[in-house]
């Protein structure tokens, strides 16, 4: 799970790789919470959690495909 989230970046800046870490953090802890809550059921004082039904590597192609649906995606890109 620790390199499925992970931004490939050569930025020096050490705030903006926190930035990138932090970010990574709140997406994984969003997918827990998500898995946990609406994709596991209790089952004789313990909870069986279904993970397999919506993996991480799903949850980021979804917020790949809606910032790429918000921003757009550059194809192409011209050197003048």
């Amino acid at each position: 799970m620790k390199n499925q989230c992970r931004v490939k970046t050569t930025v020096k800046n050490p705030i903006i790789r926190f930035l990138f870490v932090a970010l990574a953090f709140l997406i994984i802890n969003v997918w827990i919470y998500l898995v946990w809550h609406y994709l596991s059921r209790l089952k004789r004082s313990s909870r069986q959690v279904f993970s397999h039904l919506f993996t991480l590597k799903q949850m980021l192609e979804f917020l790949r495909q809606a910032i790429d649906r918000y921003y757009g995606v550059a194809c192409e890109v011209y050197l003048t």
